[in-house]
């Protein structure tokens, strides 16, 4: 169907026509085609914050403080100053033009860091449909740390990571979500993952997948974790049948081997990490060790045309 795009047609059609389920803000920015900034502000006085992002709607603008403890959210007011002369280029915009105040008002100021931690400026997810946004901090990185429990050898680890799940409407905060003596990427949101309302929190020290689930009210639920079993009952099998003991442990021993070369490769953890360590620690896998393994075998496998070089 033809649709003309000058503004006077897409306001019309906007009165008489109802937008598909969820296309909504899709057919409100197509005026992002007619409606431009026709001027550009320079040297505006601006506070001292860290700024960070506008959300995906355009209704909060993302800043931390500069000692990376507090955070600060605003609201843009958008068209602040116009002219209705013909010969606007002419005409000087008013001395508040050059003043942030004139553009954003702050909503508030939220403490989020505490006991040595500090916001970790490069992370921010948003749920648009709840309008929440995820924060994380944490205290500063420790190299050298000794295994322990099931870590991996060689990985760093920082003491005390803390999401934050916040209402942005008014700064509330709904739930949090601690992990102690870990290793997770969130710079750029690296290692933390959004889908819809599931929240995937990769553990690079464990090698473990946290999946949580974002409730309306607010609440962080655990769902389940992947790493050392992927099924629940994964656990209950390998103590049970009596064929987990008759595997090779030559066999778990070369895959432990290519399991670690492809982690090391992946993770980019280039601390001098020997081998052996790791071969030392258990002779089996982990479960999505092994399903990764698999993953990648079947995929040589699928593309190699002789079968006899995989």
């Amino acid at each position: 169907m033809f649709r003309r795009n000058n503004v006077t047609d897409r306001i019309f059609e906007r009165q008489i026509r109802t937008p598909a389920p969820g296309t909504s803000i899709h057919c409100a920015r197509r005026f992002y085609e007619n409606l431009v900034p026709s001027c550009t502000i320079y040297d505006v006085e601006c506070p001292d914050h860290s700024f960070r992002k506008f959300t995906d709607d355009g209704q909060y603008l993302i800043s931390f403080s500069r000692n990376q403890q507090d955070l600060i959210v605003y609201r843009p007011t958008w068209l602040t100053f116009s002219c209705k002369d013909e010969d606007c280029d002419t005409h000087d915009l008013p001395l508040k033009s050059k003043r942030f105040e004139s553009f954003f008002t702050q909503l508030y100021c939220v403490p989020l860091a505490s006991s040595g931690e500090f916001i970790c400026k490069d992370f921010f997810l948003y749920i648009e449909s709840n309008q929440f946004g995820l924060f994380a901090t944490s205290t500063t990185q420790i190299h050298d740390a000794p295994a322990a429990g099931g870590a991996i050898p060689g990985i760093p680890y920082i003491e005390k990571i803390t999401f934050h799940l916040l209402r942005l409407e008014d700064g509330v905060k709904l739930d949090e979500r601690v992990f102690r003596n870990d290793y997770v990427n969130v710079a750029h949101s690296m290692g933390v993952f959004l889908y819809d309302d599931l929240l995937a929190i990769v553990s690079l020290r464990y090698q473990t997948i946290h999946i949580l689930q974002i409730r309306d009210s607010g609440n962080l639920v655990d769902v389940r974790a992947i790493g050392e079993f992927c099924r629940e009952d994964d656990e209950l099998f390998l103590n049970s049948n009596p064929l987990a003991t008759w595997i090779s442990i030559a066999d778990e021993m070369l895959l432990l081997q290519a399991a670690v070369e492809i982690l090391v490769a992946v993770n980019h953890v280039g601390n001098g990490l020997h081998h052996n360590q790791l071969i030392l620690e258990s002779p089996f896998l982990s479960g999505i060790k092994q399903r990764l393994l698999s993953f990648i075998f079947s995929g040589i496998w699928t593309e190699e045309t002789d079968q006899t070089l995989v």
